[in-house]
């Protein structure tokens, strides 16, 4: 299935600015989640929204599990995401790519911040981790 390309002027390519747009953002399923969120912080980088196929395909924390299990977990989800759109692997993240990772009490999609910690979208804002075991990374 062909990415869908998009023209995405209100999302910054700014780091800093995406993440402060990121915290404003109430936390929607299939809208707004962490995933999502790491899909728009893509798309404000090269006009391509990687969860094109699937944004907007659910709408619960059901939904979202089952959505999960169809892709093998939230790592293959990932890596099926960035493959689709060229993303390049890296073991050395710097601020602005992302990652699964693995915190004590979680499994998220995040991004680095230029502080050094991950940027997890969680209910009405953005929880910053700094412990995490990287599972995934990719460049931005």
């Amino acid at each position: 299935m062909p990415i869908q390309m998009l023209r995405v002027s209100h999302l910054p390519a700014d780091l800093s600015a995406f993440l402060r747009h990121a915290q404003r953002q109430p936390f929607v399923f299939g809208h707004f989640d962490c995933t999502l969120m790491l899909a728009d912080w893509w798309l404000a980088n090269h006009g391509v929204d990687p969860a094109a196929d699937w944004r907007g395909t659910f709408a619960t924390q059901a939904d979202c599990n089952a959505l999960l299990r169809r892709h093998g977990g939230l790592p293959r989800l990932l890596a099926r995401m960035a493959l689709q759109v060229g993303a390049v692997r890296t073991t050395d993240p710097q601020p602005g790519d992302f990652a699964v990772i693995r915190a004590p009490t979680l499994w998220a999609a995040a991004i680095r911040t230029p502080t050094g910690r991950w940027a997890v979208k969680e209910g009405e804002g953005l929880t910053a981790i700094r412990e995490a075991r990287i599972v995934a990374a990719w460049k931005i």
